[in-house]
């Protein structure tokens, strides 16, 4: 069982099995499934994470018969002793089935948990914090919240939002703290502080 991808080609001919519904999990299907003996993707419903495109491609896949769609979750190991043979996979319509093969692939994505976080009085969606998009600040001023924590009209839960939530955020941040002080931007290509910090002061 494996939950990152060292070396694909290890998994050339093999028989596998691979979980998740999300970029990681797409992307792998796509990449192995010309490639693997056998490949079935198991998600646990219809909708999926993935980039659309991704998702059209498998299903396209799968109509061709290049590959198994099972919309379930795993139950259990199937195993010979030590040896891994498979997983046995319970449907959403109820039923049971034991998918054989010699290597399972498992891309679960993690979900943001509050905790006491949500004791704090601030307004929530669905267990995601509400914050406005300029500031990215929440309902209480001096409380910011940037990634998949928060929530707001048209939110994507992508890496690259997160970094744009994350900057507008920090300027929004150092402006609470220090109203009074301005915050020059500045630039990889022209500053040469910054060229300093990345250890490229004076490169041609």
């Amino acid at each position: 069982m494996h939950f990152k991808v060292k070396n694909a080609a290890e998994l050339t001919g093999k028989r596998l099995v691979i979980f998740g519904g999300g970029d990681s999990a797409l992307d792998w299907t796509l990449e192995l499934a010309g490639k693997a003996r056998s490949l079935t993707l198991v998600h646990r419903r219809a909708e999926f994470r993935a980039a659309p495109a991704s998702v059209a491609k498998m299903r396209e896949l799968v109509n061709s018969g290049s590959m198994r769609y099972v919309e379930g979750i795993a139950q259990s190991l199937i195993t010979d002793g030590d040896e891994f043979k498979g997983v046995r996979v319970k449907r959403t319509d109820g039923g049971l089935e034991d998918l054989h093969g010699e290597r399972a692939l498992v891309f679960f994505g993690l979900h943001p948990k509050l905790g006491p976080i949500a004791d704090w009085g601030l307004t929530l969606d669905k267990r995601a914090i509400v914050v406005d998009t300029e500031k990215f600040q929440t309902n209480i001023p001096g409380i910011f919240a940037v990634g998949d924590i928060n929530t707001y009209p048209g939110k994507k839960k992508l890496i690259l939002s997160g970094f744009h939530e994350a900057a507008l955020a920090a300027f929004a941040v150092a402006a609470h703290l220090n109203p009074s002080k301005k915050v020059p931007l500045q630039y990889t290509t022209t500053s040469p502080i910054m060229q300093k910090r990345l250890g490229v002061a004076g490169a041609q």
